[in-house]
């Protein structure tokens, strides 16, 4: 059991950790803005550019978990969020932290559904769901807790919200290597690079698309050329995304997953 709750500790920190740093930047932006001098648009990209690669990087790092094994893959998701929140911590330029801000979030996209995935694995059937649950709450506390958070540390200066996880991501990158159970691959089928790349273009030009309308007057903004261009490529990828996964040997979301009845519960 002692096992059982070491890997859970793990997993669960490792979540709250790549959540957090969705609700603290929050009280950092009008600092991050005065340092760089930059304006309310381009500010919002520090929230914006996290959501798209962590959009795109959990689909693709949950199937590379499946081919390279959870233990790899949840270290390495750690390790590439830890490197992420040092760039942003110590960017000399706007541009560098908005690069290190989807460092970040690609590798916090491998955090959660690996932590799932592994809790689906090693955890009994009876406790699984209350196990995923709480890791799945871990969001809201993340939320709660992010601002509160976010303002403590601002006293010292807004690069402490990213260095503060540095020290804890290679923490929990060594815990993970060490604690983590290994799990038996076999030898995959090859990787379904059309259907990742057909993937991670759609949503990030459904998050492109979306991020610049104006609810404003959303009938003119739709008309924009950093709108319709966006949202007419999702209408025309989505149709080849799901006939390049119903034809690749090992797709990254398979057709099937749809029939299953525990996905409707």
């Amino acid at each position: 059991m002692s096992g059982t709750r070491s890997v859970l500790v793990i997993l669960f920190v490792g979540v709250l950790l790549g959540a957090l740093d969705i609700a603290v930047v929050g009280p950092a932006l009008p600092a991050i803005q005065e340092s760089f001098g930059v304006g309310s648009r381009a500010l919002s990209w520090v929230f914006s550019i996290y959501v798209l690669f962590y959009l795109v990087g959990a689909p693709l790092l949950a199937k590379v978990s499946d081919r390279q094994g959870r233990r790899f893959v949840y270290a390495a998701s750690m390790g590439v969020f830890g490197v992420g929140s040092l760039i942003v911590a110590l960017s000399p330029s706007f541009g560098l932290v908005l690069l290190g801000r989807a460092i970040q979030a690609f590798g916090a996209g491998g955090i959660f559904p690996v932590a799932s995935a592994v809790i689906a694995e090693t955890v009994p059937a009876e406790r699984r769901g209350r196990v995923l649950g709480l890791i799945g709450a871990v969001f809201g506390l993340a939320f709660l807790l992010g601002p509160l958070l976010g303002g403590v540390l601002l006293r010292f200066g807004w690069p402490w919200l990213f260095l503060v996880n540095v020290p804890i991501a290679a923490g929990l990158v060594v815990a993970g290597l060490r604690t983590l159970p290994r799990t038996t691959v076999e030898k995959p089928a090859p990787f379904d690079a059309i259907g990742a790349a057909l993937l991670s273009l759609t949503l990030a030009a459904l998050v492109w698309g979306i991020s610049h309308l104006d609810t404003a007057d959303l009938a003119t903004s739709l008309k924009s050329e950093r709108v319709w261009p966006s949202l007419l490529f999702v209408v025309i990828a989505v149709p080849l995304f799901w006939r390049a996964e119903r034809s690749a040997a090992d797709p990254v979301l398979h057709p099937d997953l749809f029939r299953s009845k525990q996905l409707y519960g």
